[in-house]
């Protein structure tokens, strides 16, 4: 299950359309990995190291392409469909990431940490809501999540190196706000933006600050990008002006947020109600969950809003009076909510 798409000379677009059942529908959107030539042959991304490893050959081959003929990946983040199918490709070099400049890495310490944090988040959701299936997130978990390498080899990258790809001389742009290790690779010559994880349509599908994120978008955006490739999704031209739109309507969101905070709701009041996601989607549920969860908080430290309370019971909103109340039960109406 995949497309290949051919983006200019030696240069194409192998977009992974292979995913996990009840993945959340951020996750869901293709998986893209860039084969960047000519020879010695190089991919921005490996894809998820099982997912997509026989999908990935496959359109390898169709491009005329053996994987031992793959001399450098350069993954834009440790993401585990960003570095994790890196393993396939034992002949190739892999290029991170890595402030501190060390190596080898234990990739699994990195996973393991998001990982530890969504069983976490899991097991607070399932307590706090009836009817939340913690089985099928826990399922999801390992298998999205699997075990990886403790000794990485790899070749560092810091702000500002460069790293060549096929034709393209790519400059190294660490990204902050989504995860740990995330960058963008910028070709001057072509102004062609690997864009990485930020969202050039929406919300991004994670986000861990959302400050750095919104600055993030703003020093990309002054890189002047034509085109942008973006991990998940299609190819966007008029990249700057899609940049200057993502920063705007991620300002948007925020700015508007109060408005529909009505009721001071939790979280989960907040997904069901304004994104329509239920009990039955406890994966979507709790991939939403962290991801507003980063936004609302935003929210709180520049104070736009209120919260009270803590993890899932902790009610945002500008009407907030009570760090007592309770999340609703399974049968209950979101929308008629209101603290206790």
């Amino acid at each position: 299950m995949y497309q290949i798409e051919q983006l200019g000379e030696d240069l194409f677009r192998i977009a992974l359309q292979r995913h996990l059942e009840f993945s959340p529908e951020a996750l869901r959107a293709p998986t893209n990995v860039y084969l960047c030539g000519p020879a010695p042959w190089a991919l921005i991304n490996a894809g998820h190291p099982s997912v997509h490893a026989e999908d990935l050959s496959h359109a390898l081959s169709e491009c005329g392409v053996r994987a031992d003929q793959i001399d450098r990946i350069i993954a834009t983040s440790w993401e585990i469909d960003c570095v994790g199918g890196a393993q396939n490709f034992p002949n190739a070099e892999l290029f991170v990431l890595s402030p501190d400049m060390f190596a080898p890495g234990d990739l699994e310490m990195i996973i393991e940490r998001r990982r530890a944090a969504l069983r976490e988040r899991t097991s607070e959701l399932a307590a706090a809501l009836e009817g939340f299936d913690a089985g099928i997130v826990h399922t999801w978990l390992e298998r999205f999540y699997p075990r990886q390498s403790r000794a990485l080899n790899f070749v560092p990258l810091r702000q500002g190196a460069r790293v060549r790809a096929g034709r393209l001389e790519l400059q190294v742009h660490p990204c902050s706000g989504i995860t740990a290790g995330h960058m963008a690779l910028f070709d001057e010559a072509s102004a062609i933006l690997f864009s990485g994880d930020v969202a050039l349509s929406g919300l991004p599908a994670r986000m861990d600050d959302a400050a750095g994120y919104a600055t993030s978008i703003e020093r990309l955006a002054a890189l002047n990008p034509e085109r942008a490739l973006p991990n998940h999704g299609r190819p966007f031209e008029r990249a700057r002006w899609t940049l200057v739109r993502a920063s705007r309507f991620l300002t948007n969101t925020l700015s508007s947020a109060a408005s529909a905070l009505f009721n001071g709701p939790t979280i989960v009041e907040f997904i069901e109600r304004d994104r329509g996601y239920e009990l039955h989607e406890p994966v979507e549920l709790l991939w939403n969950f962290e991801l507003f969860k980063v936004l609302f908080d935003e929210l709180v430290r520049t104070r736009t809003i209120q919260a009270e309370g803590e993890g899932v019971t902790r009610r945002y909103g500008v009407d907030v009076d009570d760090p007592r109340a309770e999340v609703r039960s399974a049968g209950s109406n979101p929308s008629s909510s209101s603290p206790s």
